[in-house]
């Protein structure tokens, strides 16, 4: 082979690879900044994790309502009064991006947890979507936020306290 036409097949093959070695990388890149907003959710709440990973601007939460919240600043306000303990916990599951690798959508399952702990069964569960533009800076953060509850979800019975069993007395 021709050492021209060699080069020409090795920068076409480059070039037709490097869309989805974008997409893989941004996936990747998606999926943990997913898991770094869950994780700080359950270290600070949700608010401070909703304002640090939301977009300042375009972020939006759907809360089932007819109107978004909307920017960073709006969102963390409607966890103002989020009781102290309670942990809302969530993982992704999969994470998709787009060829140039710059916007992505992560979703998940997601359990809330009155008494903050996450082995504990959750008072409700459902499904959420985030999608994900990467800023100026190289960071990714929210644009839309929403989730649904499982409707098939009935938490269980608390279980008895052992130490509070009549044998026990």
């Amino acid at each position: 082979m021709h050492p021209a036409t060699m080069i020409n097949a090795l920068t076409a093959l480059t070039l037709t690879a490097t869309p989805a070695i974008a997409q893989e990388t941004a996936v990747d890149a998606i999926m943990q900044a997913d898991r770094d907003f869950a994780a700080m959710a359950a270290q600070t709440g949700p608010g401070p994790a909703f304002e640090a990973y939301m977009d300042d601007v375009d972020g939006r939460l759907i809360r089932g309502t007819a109107d978004a919240l909307v920017g960073s600043a709006e969102i963390r306000g409607s966890f103002d009064a989020w009781p102290e303990g309670i942990l809302l916990h969530w993982e992704p599951l999969e994470g998709f991006a787009s060829e140039g690798g710059d916007f992505g959508v992560t979703w998940g399952l997601w359990s809330l947890h009155p008494d903050g702990d996450r082995a504990s069964a959750p008072a409700g569960r459902g499904t959420y979507v985030t999608v994900w533009r990467q800023d100026e800076a190289g960071n990714w953060r929210g644009l839309l936020d929403m989730g649904t509850n499982d409707p098939s979800y009935r938490p269980g019975a608390p279980e008895a306290d052992s130490q509070s069993a009549p044998e026990d007395d």
